[in-house]
């Protein structure tokens, strides 16, 4: 199963001038880490730019994104002027080569931060022109859906950030008018593995899934119901009997309804062989007599030879005593075997039993 591909706001993230995914931009150099004071806010890293901004913000609970941090464009610090109206893009290219990738990402901007996947907006946080939209955008996150947007192989992520004219302004700077941007999600490819992948009817089958955003998934077999599977840590274990179904190949999907997000996995339905055996032997014979026997031996119609088939004759005399005949391959499923009935021999009933094993049949 694939995992998934996780970011955050870091000094890993290309700044440039433009929307990359629109085409040409110019590179301002990598993110730098930003906070208002050393300890605002809490989790401010070390080597952070502080701007000096006494007055507090950037509350949002980011216990959701742990490894996230406010992030800005380099070579800024708290003197910079003017910081009203400055915008910058922070963009990555990821590469995601399985089918239907999914994404989110949580987001909280000071003041406005618009997100971008492929050059095309998925939407927007915050304001440059409202001073309570750029304060709800810093003091919580949003979280947006990416899926839509995403392709299979290059896809690039960009935020716009934008800061707005509030705080000690204007002109201002950014210890009296601070900006950042600060976020994380994932990149996952929902997928299911089943365990066997082939079998006849009634076999126990197991259902391994992950990446689909939903807390139950329902699970098919050749779109017929199965049941409902929990998730556990974004996992899931199903497990089902192979219901009726004709020899060859079968889909069992595991999916979410309302997103319609699903992966599907292929199940070879096998068919069950039987093995046949026949014994034709004459009813009457007398002492002195030789008696006949053939046996035809078959899997699922199939006849067998001397290859596949183990064959074991036995001939139970009236008194009890046992002999092992031996068999000849005659073709076509058929052997004989033959047995001289002693002249001296007890009279009655005589019985022939036929054992016969074949490889993965049940004898």
């Amino acid at each position: 199963m694939t995992a998934p591909t996780m970011f955050v706001s870091d000094t890993s993230w290309q700044v440039y001038n433009a929307d990359p995914g629109l085409g040409a931009a110019t590179s301002l150099g990598l993110a730098q880490f930003v906070c208002l004071t050393s300890s605002i806010p809490s989790t401010c890293p070390a080597g952070a730019t502080i701007y000096g901004h006494s007055t507090g913000g950037w509350t949002s609970d980011l216990s959701s994104i742990p490894a996230a941090h406010w992030i800005w464009a380099p070579n800024i610090n708290g003197t910079t002027t003017p910081a009203e109206f400055n915008q910058f893009f922070f963009s990555k290219t990821f590469q995601l080569n399985e089918t239907q990738p999914i994404g989110f990402i949580s987001i909280s901007a000071d003041d406005l931060a618009e997100l971008r996947v492929n050059g095309h907006i998925v939407g927007s946080i915050g304001s440059i022109s409202d001073s309570a939209t750029a304060t709800r955008a810093q003091a919580s996150l949003t979280t947006f859906n990416l899926t839509p947007l995403l392709k299979t192989g290059t896809n690039v992520l960009t935020i716009r950030a934008e800061n707005g004219p509030f705080g000690i302004c204007c002109p201002s700077n950014y210890a009296g008018n601070p900006g950042g941007v600060v976020f994380g999600g994932f990149f996952i490819v929902p997928s299911i593995e089943v365990n066997p992948n082939s079998g006849p009817i009634g076999t126990k089958v197991s259902v391994h899934g992950s990446g689909i955003p939903s807390s139950q998934v329902e699970v098919t077999f050749d779109d017929a119901f199965l049941g409902i599977a929990n998730l556990t840590n974004g996992t899931f274990t199903f497990t089902f009997n192979v219901p009726e179904a004709q020899p060859g190949l079968h889909l069992v999907k595991a999916g979410d309804p309302f997103s319609e997000i699903s992966s599907v996995a292929n199940f070879t339905v096998t068919r069950i062989d039987t093995l046949a055996i026949n014994v034709d032997v004459g009813t009457l014979y007398f002492p002195g007599d030789t008696a006949t026997i053939y046996t035809l031996a078959t899997l699922s119609g199939t006849p067998l030879n001397t290859t596949t088939l183990r064959l074991q004759l036995t001939l139970t005399r009236p008194d009890g005593s046992n002999v092992t005949l031996t068999t000849a391959f005659v073709g076509a499923g058929m052997f004989r075997s033959e047995y001289t009935v002693p002249t001296t021999g007890p009279i009655g009933t005589y019985a022939v039993v036929a054992k016969a094993h074949v490889a993965d049949v049940q004898d």
